[in-house]
């Protein structure tokens, strides 16, 4: 039993690595791709932007798990428990930058938005039929000044 144990201790390690390489780790992108790749193809409604924030929050609380599960295993070196403790640090830093742009955004009026954010890029979701030059502007300048994102790294995307 811990030949077994030892074996998928190492060989969840080799992937948290190689995944460490690759710079997923947890792949957030990649897991939100797969979701809206796996949807229907039909228009975003009120029940599936909820949808898409409880999924966000159950991926994000499972691979916080996970990475605990690394932090406090017996046999994780010191430096896969360090990129580990990072790959916390990035998620939690991630949901606070995307309930506050939700929030904030929520508070100048616009009812129902939807932030993701990545290391590199930010996608804001505005239930509305059409955004001025002006309220895009307003969120434009949030998201840069929140995550330190690029302005050509924001999506903004109306949705009715």
């Amino acid at each position: 039993m811990r030949r077994r144990w030892v074996l998928l201790s190492c060989a969840l390690v080799a992937a948290l690595a190689l995944g460490a390489a690759c710079g997923y780790l947890g792949g957030v992108r990649d897991a939100q791709e797969a979701v809206t790749a796996s949807a229907p193809a039909v228009g975003p409604t009120a029940d599936s932007m909820e949808a898409f924030r409880t999924e966000r929050q159950q991926l994000r609380q499972m691979q916080l798990s996970q990475l605990n599960e690394i932090v406090y295993a017996e046999n994780s070196s010191d430096e896969i428990v360090t990129r580990a403790r990072a790959r916390q640090m990035e998620l939690m830093e991630w949901a606070e930058q995307e309930q506050t742009l939700e929030g904030v955004l929520s508070v100048r009026g616009f009812e129902d938005v939807l932030a993701t954010v990545h290391g590199d890029s930010v996608n804001v979701l505005v239930r509305t039929d059409a955004l001025t030059r002006e309220q895009t502007a307003v969120i434009l300048e949030l998201v840069m000044r929140e995550t330190g994102v690029s302005g050509g790294n924001v999506k903004i995307i109306p949705v009715n």
